[in-house]
């Protein structure tokens, strides 16, 4: 008697430690790297790479206006003077007014590709209050 509960509870335990479930997501295959892809939220909105995204900052003081309108001047000069009609895609995201501008160049040659975000670069200078980001994906949401 002995014998036959020690073998059943073996057998139990041997068999209660095998697991035959799938990984999650196993029958969902990897897709081709050609397919679309679209972001969180079950929208269904193809996710944005941009050429150039300039994202203001505060460093607890808000933003740093001047440079915003000297960014805002660059590119009205830009437009008039080459004759384009760049418009960021405008993106606010912070509490103290921090936003990116998003931009797609496609539409531009690639001399005045070189030329808008040379002239973006001249007009940020130095500051630490915006940042220039290439090809990459919004980071904040839209």
């Amino acid at each position: 008697m002995k014998l036959i509960s020690s073998l059943t509870i073996v057998l139990l335990l041997a068999f209660s430690c095998k697991s035959t479930s799938k990984p999650m997501n196993s029958d969902n295959p990897i897709p081709p790297p050609d397919v679309k892809t679209y972001t969180k939220g079950g929208s269904n909105q193809e996710k944005i790479v941009y050429d150039m995204i300039i994202s203001f900052i505060s460093k607890g003081e808000g933003l740093d206006y001047k440079l915003v309108e000297k960014i805002d001047a660059t590119i009205n000069d830009f437009n008039k003077k080459n004759k384009t009609k760049i418009t960021p895609e405008i993106v606010s995201w912070g509490r103290e007014g921090e936003k990116d501008y998003n931009f797609i160049l496609k539409n531009l040659s690639t001399p005045l590709q070189k030329e808008f975000i040379n002239s973006i670069e001249a007009a940020i200078g130095k500051t630490d209050m915006a940042h220039i980001t290439f090809n990459h994906e919004s980071v904040h949401k839209r």
